[in-house]
């Protein structure tokens, strides 16, 4: 299935359209094998229904696992690979999300995902020990299932707090700084939206004038300087086409 067609109750329909069905099937076939296979007398009828009484208890005993898991991992989440791989902080539901991209959240469906695909496995373990360079707290199902230690990083760490839309809640003046400049960069009255983020807003401006203000004058400074810049790019442009022109005539003057 593609991760695009996926939707919030993606597991849940799997459950109660497909795995529930499967399993009231299997255990309405076993009955009948198991009264196939107690049934007076014998023969080769008899050996035939005990041995695919085998195949279909077999069945469904990895049906029953995986119907297990699959619940296990919609309701409360990926249980850890072993025991060095950290457990999940909270319990929570699953919920794909398209910007976390395909590794992130195939590793929490890794449970279901082996043994055909073995790499959801070793990237959960990555996502939930979050060392060095396989730090994935970013993604948002890290925060769904770590949110302690995510928001532990958005506080020290702004571009964390922008991805996890706390960039007002934890870095006020760096957010108005950040509108200030975008607003020159994409356009007049661009803000920053997260949940809470116009009330953060007010208070900022209402609590911290100054700072509010130091950041306004520091921006009119930034735009100053760009400003300026380009002013002399377009001067130096304009002498420069004025210097090929004047060759040009010099040129002309020299063939007459």
């Amino acid at each position: 299935m593609s991760i695009h067609r996926w939707q919030h109750d993606t597991l849940q329909v799997l459950l109660a359209d497909h795995l529930k069905r499967e399993e009231t099937r299997l255990e309405g076939q076993l009955a009948d094998l198991n009264r196939a296979r107690t049934a007076d007398g014998g023969g080769a009828k008899k050996a035939e229904a005990e041995k695919r009484y085998r195949d279909v208890q077999r069945l469904l005993d990895e049906l029953v696992a995986f119907i297990a898991s699959v619940r296990a991992i919609a309701e409360e989440g990926p249980p850890p690979i072993d025991a060095k791989c950290p457990s999940r902080e909270v319990n929570a539901r699953f919920a794909m999300d398209l910007d976390d991209g395909v590794m992130v959240n195939s590793a929490a469906l890794w449970p279901l995902l082996e043994p055909q695909w073995k790499d959801p496995k070793k990237w959960w373990k990555e996502l939930a020990s979050a060392q060095g360079k396989k730090d994935y707290d970013w993604a948002h199902l890290a925060a769904r299932y770590f949110p302690t230690r995510v928001e532990a990083k958005c506080h020290e760490d702004p571009s964390l707090a922008v991805a996890h839309k706390r960039f007002w809640r934890l870095h006020p003046a760096k957010a108005f700084a950040w509108e200030l400049r975008l607003q020159d960069e994409i356009r007049e009255g661009f803000t920053i939206d997260e949940p809470g983020s116009d009330e953060a807003r007010a208070a900022f401006l209402r609590d911290r004038p100054a700072d509010a203000e130091a950041a306004r004058r520091t921006e009119e400074t930034r735009r100053a300087r760009k400003k300026a810049k380009a002013d002399a790019g377009a001067q130096a442009e304009l002498e420069g086409v004025r210097g090929e022109d004047e060759e040009g005539e010099g040129g002309e003057d020299d063939e007459g």
